[in-house]
């Protein structure tokens, strides 16, 4: 209970961190008389204010922010300043700011009106230094970021330059922090656009590929790429499906079905479908509409949420004829890009299997290639290019006579025997269709 009465327990840099954040509850405590440790280099009227607030529950230090904000704040830089070198008292100044100004841009707004030019650069210094507990690193990063970015300019763009470059490197920033401090610089135009400049999106890619099914950080990477959807400069890296950013937000919708990871998805969604066909074309690709069908037979309450579902839904039936045709089949191949789409669906080939012939089966020929390589970084076009040529077989009258005559049969059965499970199975199945020929027809 006592931890739900100070601030300090609000900040965000706690998270999963609960053997240290009860070490900062013991240790605060003893902070007063760290505090008188340090004898003249604190005034007076700091450390009353010091007391005060850290005595006091958590409603009413709230109390005494309304009233004196004024004075809080400056007790909490006078002690950054003067006494930065006190490891224990840092990681609860530090932490109590984060939560403090994250909570509401009016305490924010009166945070900023009581700095002192001498407080960045101390933050900065914190991010460089050893032996500090890592909230600390990461209060100090958080802080220092929306200082910045509220303030603008170069010196913004210089900080995200080197916060992007110094992650995993210089920076001491956990996995689970990275993306709750950068969305602070993507509320900003400009320091969004340097931000994809800086190679910033290969660290959203890289959040969603290591942590799927991780609540905290696929909420904050997707908060991330809402706020980059508002930028002219996402839309490439939105529409490159090999950096696959609409892929993994599916995924992640479809793994973690909590109603904060749909807000945040389908409100990017809604913002790319209103700007740029190919998103529109990777969504259904990535079967977005099964997703929104069966998200609307569930029981959501958010009225404004199953409005944007609805609205990015519609969007994509009224597209899907045209994702379907055969022109979209011939610019997958084209691209060597190969995905679960309805064009690779048996309605597809019983449809189109004829347009096959032309060029003397020049696409069967390209649908050979990609088969009979045996590793690749893209073992789903394997799989995929498997189970056309299988529905080719199937469905064309000789099918089976121009497969033989290009030695298709032999590379399958390579894939047959391949480590990966999906080209495994479908190469198996692509075989029974060629040696069965009239297979279900």
């Amino acid at each position: 209970m006592f931890r739900n009465r100070k601030y300090f327990c609000q900040s965000i840099t706690f998270y999963q961190q609960e053997q240290l954040l009860n070490k900062v509850l013991k240790d605060c405590e003893d902070c007063f008389k760290q505090l008188d440790q340090h004898g003249k280099s604190i005034k007076k009227d700091t450390k009353d204010m010091f007391i005060k607030f850290t005595q006091a529950k958590l409603q009413d230090q709230k109390k005494l922010l309304e009233t004196d904000s004024v004075g809080v704040f400056q007790m909490l830089l006078d002690i950054i300043e003067n006494v930065a070198h006190d490891k224990p008292l840092m990681t609860y100044i530090l932490t109590t700011i984060d939560a403090i100004i994250s909570e509401n841009q009016r305490l924010f707004k009166q945070f900023m009106r009581a700095l002192t030019p001498q407080v960045v650069p101390k933050l900065k210094q914190f991010l460089f230094l050893d032996g500090y507990d890592k909230v600390v690193y990461e209060a100090a990063a958080k802080i220092v970021t929306m200082i910045i970015a509220d303030e603008g300019g170069n010196d913004a763009k210089e900080w995200v330059i080197l916060f992007i470059g110094g992650i995993g490197n210089k920076l001491k920033i956990s996995d689970q922090m990275i993306m709750p401090i950068c969305v602070h610089f993507l509320k900003h135009d400009s320091l969004a656009i340097q931000f994809i400049k800086s190679g910033g999106i290969k660290i959203v890619s890289n959040q969603l590929t290591k942590y799927p099914t991780d609540l905290h950080i696929a909420y904050y990477t997707i908060l991330a790429l809402w706020l980059l959807s508002f930028t002219n400069e996402s839309i490439p890296l939105f529409n490159d499906p090999q950096l696959g950013l609409i892929r993994m937000i599916i995924e992640s919708v479809q793994k973690i079905s909590r109603e904060k990871i749909l807000r945040v998805s389908f409100a990017c969604f809604k913002n790319l479908v209103d700007v740029s066909a190919q998103c529109i074309e990777l969504m259904v690709d990535n079967g977005l509409i099964k997703v929104v069908d069966l998200l609307l037979k569930g029981n959501l309450k958010d009225q404004d949420l199953i409005d944007d579902i609805k609205y990015v839904g519609e969007i994509l039936e009224k597209n899907m004829k045209i994702l379907t045709s055969f022109e979209k089949y011939v610019k997958e191949l084209n691209a060597q890009n190969l995905t679960w789409s309805p064009v690779h669906t048996e309605k597809f080939w019983k449809e189109n299997v004829k347009k096959f012939e032309e060029n003397d089966f020049l696409l069967i020929r390209q649908l050979m290639k990609l088969a009979e390589i045996l590793k690749s970084n893209n073992n789903q076009n394997i799989a995929v290019a498997c189970y056309d040529l299988g529905e080719f077989c199937r469905f064309h009258p000789f099918g089976k006579v121009v497969l033989e005559q290009l030695n298709a049969k032999q590379e399958i059965m390579k894939q047959a025997r391949n480590d990966d499970q999906m080209i495994r199975e479908n190469a198996l199945l692509s075989l029974q269709k060629i040696m069965l020929h009239n297979w279900q027809v």
